[in-house]
């Protein structure tokens, strides 16, 4: 006995899956609008804080055009981008290979390990004024800390991936005659790359904070250092501009 579906029928079972796919959107779009409106009433309506701290909505779309008229915004976020992207591409290089590497041998696992759990545990606030006297003034210390950010947790990803392959797998490989290096490329590798993929996702917003602490703290541009002379000038409104817009 078969069963079909009518044309409306299939129509409607169509736009509703339509729907599903798309309920995440809605559901990100409905969260976006409860925040700003709650937002609005207590800046605004309730006046629970002064608008010289907390900016309504409205100033800040006000301060976002300002900084666009003045041209610093595109400058300070292109200055950003570079930075980051040389740091995170820096990063991701050596977090692949060094995490093979530990994951791989048994000497530099035992070695390493330890290592890169305590360079993840280590705040790169406490390490900013060294690398800042290391690398001089500009952009240099700010690339070094956005690739720690993002080298360590690719790094300790990738080795959780080599150093945790299905022994199954690996002495089935043996029992169909592969070798080592044979074994590494077909077995290791393949059941690794999710976990490199999950380090990559994590190092996202980890270098992305390493960036901020470096042009905030000492960097003569950037997005950090937008925010930081905004709040200096009691212009919050630009700040959380900056601060959204990044």
């Amino acid at each position: 006995m078969t069963t079909t579906i009518t044309a409306p029928a299939a129509v409607r079972v169509g736009t509703w899956k339509r729907l599903k796919s798309r309920r995440g959107l809605w559901f990100t779009i409905a969260d976006f609008t409860l925040i700003i409106a709650i937002w609005h009433i207590a800046v605004v309506n309730l006046e629970l804080v002064s608008r010289v701290f907390l900016p309504a909505p409205a100033d800040v779309i006000v301060g976002y055009g300002e900084l666009a008229e003045a041209g610093v915004l595109w400058n300070n976020m292109g200055h950003s981008a570079l930075t980051w992207v040389i740091g995170y591409g820096l990063g991701f290089v050596v977090g692949v290979v060094v995490g093979l590497l530990v994951g791989s041998l048994h000497v530099a696992y035992k070695l390493g390990m330890p290592l890169l759990w305590a360079a993840w545990a280590t705040p790169l606030v406490a390490i900013q004024p060294i690398i800042g006297v290391w690398f001089g003034f500009g952009i240099a210390p700010n690339i070094v800390l956005v690739f720690l950010s993002a080298a360590i947790p690719i790094a300790l990803n990738t080795v959780a991936g080599v150093a945790g392959v299905n022994p199954s797998l690996m002495r089935a490989s043996r029992v169909y005659g592969a070798s080592r290096w044979q074994t590494y490329l077909l077995v290791r590798l393949p059941w690794t790359v999710p976990y490199i993929i999950g380090g990559v996702r994590l190092a996202v917003p980890t270098s992305l904070i390493g960036l901020l602490i470096g042009e905030m703290v000492g960097s003569p541009s950037g997005m950090g250092s937008l925010i930081v002379v905004s709040l200096a000038r009691f212009r919050t409104n630009q700040a959380f501009a900056a601060i959204i817009f990044f």
